[in-house]
């Protein structure tokens, strides 16, 4: 009888949140419930503000129906992403819908003072959205490196150099629960999110490094040690003198990232707004295509899946790039295609804080 409660609690939060608003009615049709059932379990979530009556429905006749609807601004997810010289924060209701967000700019160290001073400005940040502690589920950090299953340990960090780096390092100055994502799978999450149909896919995190992540079933594919869909340190040149910093050589990383197409004091703004003028700057740029099409076109042979390419370079590629790209792609491919595989992303906007703090909504949700 007790799973049964519970289970019907469940069900009808669930049901909820999957609508805009539904009525009392509605949810006892749908889930098989009587309608003092259902009275209960509505009055149990609502007393613990994860529900909220939101209006009534238009009715021609009779009485009108209460609507229901997630109370999405009572819990908060805090997603953050931390690079050399700045972190971007960002917070989210259970609905996924963005709150605010800021940017501080913080050369990253390894000691207490630079966590303190972190702490510190989440803490206002949170403060500034109106939040006090209870409403906050968690806070997601988006790392360049490799995380452990338990998301508490970067287990390679060479960028950040932060590798053995614990959430304890955070938690001693927070009032939250805090869990590491690897930023590459931050981005898979953000812009699957956003995706209409939900396929499998590749995708190309685009930034200053390359960072590739797998969604399968709609979960991060990470493998047996967690680091599957780590494809930027596939070889793509053998023999090449461009080195990675994994300590290799010839890494599609080299050829990929923007790091890679950029030359020492260049920004990505200038370099792209220099193309229609300066010669030598489109032919690299056409140059850096040619390797992103047969990179592209490696990774499809490796899982015959969607790709999608995301990450700070979205904002300067269009459809005429995609179109670009994919004319490439078909003079490279060994095989026929029946259907185009490769898509832009669509979220511009700090993709990685924002996919810090999606795994913590939807844990949130499937833990009610």
């Amino acid at each position: 009888m007790a799973n049964d409660i519970t289970n019907n609690y469940s069900r009808v939060f669930q049901l909820i949140y999957e609508q805009d608003k539904i009525s009392k009615q509605e949810i006892a049709i749908q889930l098989n419930l009587s309608l003092p059932t259902v009275t209960h379990n509505l009055k149990l979530l609502m007393n613990n503000d994860l529900i909220r009556n939101d209006g009534k429905f238009k009715s021609q006749v009779g009485r009108r129906a209460v609507a229901y609807s997630v109370y999405a601004r009572k819990r908060v997810c805090l997603g953050l992403e931390m690079f050399k010289n700045y972190v971007t924060i960002t917070a989210i209701d259970l609905k996924g819908t963005e709150i605010a967000s800021d940017k501080l700019l913080l050369d990253y160290s390894n000691d207490d003072n630079y966590f303190q001073q972190l702490a510190t400005w989440i803490k206002s940040f949170a403060t500034d959205c109106g939040l006090v502690d209870e409403q906050v589920i968690g806070l997601g950090v988006g790392i360049q490196g490799l995380i452990s299953y338990d998301r508490t340990t970067v287990l390679y960090g060479k960028i950040l150099d932060c590798t053995g780096l614990k959430t304890a390092r955070f938690e001693q100055f927070l009032p939250y629960k805090v869990s590491f994502f690897h930023d590459a799978d931050c981005v898979a999450y953000a812009e699957h999110g956003k995706s209409d149909d939900h396929k499998d896919t590749i995708y190309l995190s685009i930034g200053e490094h390359l960072g590739t992540a797998i969604m399968i079933n709609d979960r991060i594919y990470s493998g047996e040690q967690g680091r599957s869909g780590t494809m930027e340190h596939v070889t793509f040149v053998a023999n090449s003198d461009r080195l990675c910093y994994c300590g290799r050589h010839g890494c599609v990383e080299t050829y990929v990232s923007i790091s890679s197409l950029l030359h020492d004091n260049e920004n990505l703004n200038d370099f792209m707004a220099s193309l229609a003028q300066n010669k030598a700057n489109r032919a690299r740029w056409e140059t850096y295509l040619d390797y992103l099409a047969e990179a592209i076109n490696n990774f499809h042979m490796f899982l015959d899946n969607r790709i999608v390419v995301a990450g700070e370079l979205l904002q300067f590629i269009n459809d005429q790039t995609l179109a670009q790209l994919k004319e490439r792609i078909a003079n490279l491919t060994a095989f026929p295609e029946d259907r185009p595989y490769l898509r832009l992303g669509s979220v511009l906007n700090h993709p990685v804080a924002t996919g810090a703090a999606i795994p913590l909504m939807e844990s949130f949700i499937e833990s009610v």
